[in-house]
């Protein structure tokens, strides 16, 4: 039996697919149109997107022109098609970048594969990458959906089309946590700190004078965060945490009006997005989507902005669960596409793309921003030589982006890089050094 997902669209030569200049314009952020239509013929575009539960020899394998497509046996012989079902996914083999491009976006960005191993679920109810198919055939350090993007500008290029391909600006993305380690925090949080962590008690009169707005707090790196990234032309956005307080969720009372006070001018220069809290990846909760919508009516009544931007605490979301509820909530963006315990390109791609729903148009479907890289990664998983490792893979990343001109998300945390400056001030060079 074979499902088929997506849609299928004959068009005529003279004609721009709507299909594929979608793909393009309003997925991988570029453009496209024909300079020379001699030698194109009629009736030769045929744009399927398809997946099998299992492999089949009548499965739609071809998303693109028909000269480009593949032999079927290799399709179907591959490695992960035989193991997954997978229609449009052949292995990289010595660099020889054989498969639908299309085809394997569409998988990927519906997490097709965390199907099949639904009880392989970390302690965070989270897909593990252990089990992703990028992770097993040595993918995720590798977008090798922008190196297909590369090939396929060039055969569009030599087939008399001309494709712009518009760079964009990395993005610098900050979660709040905890936004402050003593202002606006309750005292008796301020009295745990003390007791786990009396070396780095302030003295009274310096906690007095952060506590009454006189001296910044260790954690109040906002304003050295927003002059840094507009000196450096990189996007900045702050996610932010105003659902119920927990022990999973020891951020600031959002409620607080020291914090609020504090918040209002930032609401007024910086782009923020809702950063859920933890609670809100207990997926069988009946309560779920409607913490959801608080959180979300919270947010916007905080900062005066509409709430079109997630990142989910913990990365706890299960993209083909999770993002068409998203999208009823008028979430219109999501940063949580990576793995938090492992650097890499999740979704096979670094640009931002669109989640597939067949029953929305293009301009209504959520977009995905992958997230390939985070702090926390390095400090929390890799501490016996996190460093070296950050150092290592901001320096691969960002050659590999410079190269083939596509946009990195990187995700610090504040608390992080007050505790920890020497992996911002790694990270700072690695940009400032382009």
């Amino acid at each position: 039996m074979q499902e088929k997902i997506g849609i299928h669209t004959d068009i005529q030569s003279k004609e721009v697919s709507y299909i594929f200049h979608q793909m393009f314009t309003d997925w991988l952020g570029m453009g496209w149109s024909f300079t020379d239509l001699s030698g194109l013929d009629s009736g030769q575009y045929a744009f399927t997107i398809s997946y099998a539960k299992e492999p089949s020899s009548q499965a739609d394998l071809c998303l693109g022109r028909s000269d480009w497509s593949f032999n079927e046996e290799e399709w179907m012989d591959s490695p992960l098609i035989s193991a997954a079902g997978l229609v449009g996914f052949k292995k990289v083999v010595q660099g020889a970048l054989g498969f639908d491009f299309f085809a394997t976006l569409f998988f990927t960005l519906t997490r097709k594969e965390e199907t099949y191993s639904s009880d392989d679920w970390d302690r965070h109810g989270r897909f593990s990458y252990e089990y992703s198919l990028l992770e097993s055939h040595h993918l995720l350090d590798r977008p090798f959906l922008e190196e297909y993007i590369q090939f396929l500008v060039a055969q569009m290029t030599k087939k008399g089309l001309k494709v712009d391909c518009r760079k964009s600006p990395h993005v610098l993305t900050m979660d709040l946590d905890f936004a402050f380690e003593w202002y606006a925090r309750p005292l008796p949080l301020i009295l745990a700190s003390l007791i786990k962590s009396p070396s780095r008690y302030p003295g009274w009169q310096t906690l007095r004078a952060i506590r009454k707005g006189q001296k910044h707090d260790p954690y109040d790196i906002m304003e050295k965060i927003h002059q840094w990234a507009e000196a450096q032309e990189v996007d900045l956005r702050i996610f932010l945490p105003v659902g119920r307080r927990g022990s999973m969720d020891r951020h600031v009372d959002p409620f607080n009006k020291a914090f609020t006070s504090w918040l209002k001018p930032w609401s007024e220069v910086v782009d923020f997005g809702l950063h859920p809290t933890y609670a809100l990846g207990s997926w069988d909760s009946p309560w779920r989507w409607e913490v959801m919508a608080a959180e979300i009516k919270h947010f916007e009544s905080l900062v005066d902005q509409p709430c079109h931007h997630i990142r989910m605490h913990y990365l706890r979301c299960r993209p083909h669960e999770d993002y068409p509820k998203f999208s009823s909530l008028g979430i219109q963006n999501d940063w949580s596409m990576g793995y938090g315990n492992r650097p890499g390109f999740r979704s096979g791609i670094s640009r931002p793309h669109r989640f597939f729903e067949e029953d929305k148009p293009f301009d209504k479907l959520l977009r995905i921003h992958p997230l390939p890289l985070m702090d926390s990664t390095f400090v929390y998983h890799r501490s016996s030589n996190g460093l070296e490792d950050w150092k290592q893979k901001v320096g691969a990343y960002l050659g590999h982006a410079e190269n083939l001109g596509y946009p990195l998300v990187f995700n610090l945390h504040n608390n992080l890089i007050a505790d920890h400056n020497e992996y911002w001030t790694a990270f700072k060079k690695s940009l400032e050094n382009l």
